[in-house]
Order: C-alpha cells, then sequence, then structure tokens
C-alpha cells in the first residue's frame, strides 16, 4: 500500500513524549512526510481573548519533507493539496491533541477525498480517557485505527 504521513503540531509547546517524537521519525524516514506548526495569530484564533497561553515555539520536532504552519483546526490547504500530489492509498495521520486537533484534521482529510487512518501510540492527548474515545469516534467516523505498527508492514516501532 502507498502511504503518507502527516504529523500534526509535534512542537515543544505542547510537551510530546520523546519515545512517540522519535517513533514518528523512525516511521517518518519510510514514506512522505509532512508537519504542522501550530502559529498563533490572535484574529485568527483568539486563544488569548479566552484566556488561553498561545504557543511561541516555531519549530516541529519531527523530520518532515514540508511544513505547513497553521493557525487553527484542521489542516490548511497547502497541506491538503501536498497530500494529494503524494497520491496515497492512506494517510496515516500522527501528532498532537488526538480530541481536537487529529479529529479535525482526520476529517479534513476525508472531505479532501483521501483515506485517513492512524496509529495511537503516535498520537497525544490531554488524557488517556479523552485518546480512548478519540480513537473510537476516528474508527466509526473517519476511517482506520491500526493497533501496532506490526499492522503498517513497516517492522518494529
Amino acid at each position: 500500500m502507498n502511504r503518507c504521513m502527516i504529523v500534526v503540531d509535534v512542537q515543544n509547546y505542547y510537551r510530546p513524549g520523546p519515545g512517540m517524537v522519535a517513533q514518528i521519525n523512525q516511521l517518518a524516514a519510510t514514506m512522505p512526510t509532512a508537519a504542522t506548526l501550530f502559529v498563533h495569530d490572535e484574529t485568527e484564533v483568539p486563544l488569548v481573548k479566552f484566556g488561553r497561553t498561545p504557543p511561541q515555539d516555531n519549530n516541529v520536532l519531527v523530520s518532515a519533507m514540508a511544513m505547513f504552519p497553521k493557525t487553527g483546526y484542521g489542516l490548511p490547504a497547502q497541506a491538503i493539496e501536498w497530500l494529494k500530489k503524494q497520491q496515497a492509498d492512506e494517510v496515516l495521520i500522527a501528532g498532537g491533541h488526538t480530541d481536537a486537533n487529529l479529529l479535525s484534521a482526520g476529517f479534513s482529510v476525508f472531505n479532501a477525498g483521501i483515506r485517513p487512518a492512524i496509529l495511537p501510540v503516535l498520537c497525544f492527548g490531554n488524557d488517556w480517557y479523552m485518546h480512548t474515545v478519540t480513537t473510537g469516534i476516528w474508527e466509526r467516523e473517519i476511517g482506520k485505527v491500526y493497533q501496532s505498527a506490526a499492522e503498517l508492514q513497516f517492522g518494529g516501532l
């Protein structure tokens, strides 16, 4: 199967686990990979207005062929266009905030007519309960949920 991957908001601000980042980088070496970087623009997403502290860093922690800044949920149009150019049978989505960003990214990919999938160990959320709920929603509404890297047939992560 021809796959590519998009990694959502794996940046220092969200404190992703180093083991997960290493696994994403290991997998990124096997397929075309893009990443998003959440950048704050108060006119686009009023985090400060709603009492949230916006991210200040501007570095992704994963190796990617392309990087797309984004200001809110979902994927920017440029990222969707990049994914379409890869002509993949499936897009693996990894990264941060399973319960919001990844669901939104999954729906963005699905709505673009591309088959999305996730591997939960390559995703992180605010708490395990919501992470688990999200994978259930994903499987019912969006696409494939792989339970192990072995299912991807890329060897051991």
